[in-house]
């Protein structure tokens, strides 16, 4: 009996070895990077320590521990997406598939092939999330999608993955995964990395801290955007909507910096 196209489709990437070994590399990449980060913010949240509370941006609102409301939604939102993650990743593979080949046992690429890919997808995924974030700020999409990652007017690294499942496929995974769909030879070390550096920075936006060093932004302040351009952006609900740059935000009159609202 002739299978399924289904059928093929599970024989071919959901059964494979490859399939496994590529989901678990970029799962545990985005857990390490998630949680590492996050659990240090949590940390500095709980330990007033002044070589840390000198960066906080909202330093005349209570923090976020004395707001139990916030705390509560935060960690309720945060589970269902950690249980989402595992069925999100599983399709990444399949996908990417669809177009080219994904390395998972070949060697490591040369360096300047990972760099420009890196580059591919950092500009690819700017690019995109500026403009369907753009377009979550009209009063439609706003109202009854993006208002509900809004709710937190004080970030922290957590609210970076809290967002209306719609928000999260068009914004978030568009932008990630499009690029490495459009590469038609990819390494999975490259995609991890790619992952590592796009979770980094969405938390880093989202810290509520302007923290130096550990920021990009501390050292190409006017192309690189970070916490204190999101960070306004969740007081004010517009303005600031790229990612990793701030060129479509200037080109588009949305760039703002505001400290200590």
């Amino acid at each position: 009996m002739e299978k399924t196209f289904f059928a093929h489709i599970c024989d071919q990437y959901f059964y494979s070895s490859e399939w496994l070994t590529f989901t678990i590399f970029i799962y545990v990449t985005f857990e390490l990077v998630f949680w590492s980060y996050n659990l240090f913010l949590v940390y500095i949240e709980y330990h007033d320590m002044p070589m840390f509370e000198k960066y906080r941006i909202q330093k005349r609102k209570p923090k976020l521990r004395f707001q139990p409301e916030m705390i509560r939604e935060i960690r309720n939102e945060t589970i269902k997406h950690q249980l989402s993650l595992v069925f999100t990743l599983s399709l990444i593979h399949p996908l990417l598939s669809l177009n080219g080949h994904v390395s998972v046992r070949s060697a490591i690429p040369p360096l300047l092939t990972i760099l420009w890919q890196i580059i591919v997808c950092l500009l690819t995924e700017d690019f995109i999330f500026y403009w369907t974030h753009y377009l979550f700020h009209t009063r439609l999409l706003y109202k009854y999608i993006h208002k509900q990652h809004h709710i937190f007017k004080q970030p922290t690294g957590f609210v970076s993955v809290l967002a209306h499942p719609l928000e999260a496929l068009f914004q978030n995974q568009l932008g990630v995964w499009l690029a490495p769909f459009l590469i038609k030879d990819k390494h999975i070390f490259t995609l991890c990395l790619w992952i590592a550096i796009r979770v980094y920075q969405t938390i880093n936006a989202h810290s509520g801290y302007d923290l130096p060093y550990i920021s990009p932004q501390y050292y190409f302040p006017w192309l690189l955007s970070g916490t204190l351009q999101h960070d306004y952006h969740h007081q004010h609900a517009k303005m600031n909507y790229g990612s990793f740059l701030t060129i479509w935000d200037r080109l588009m009159g949305t760039h703002r910096i505001q400290k200590d609202e």
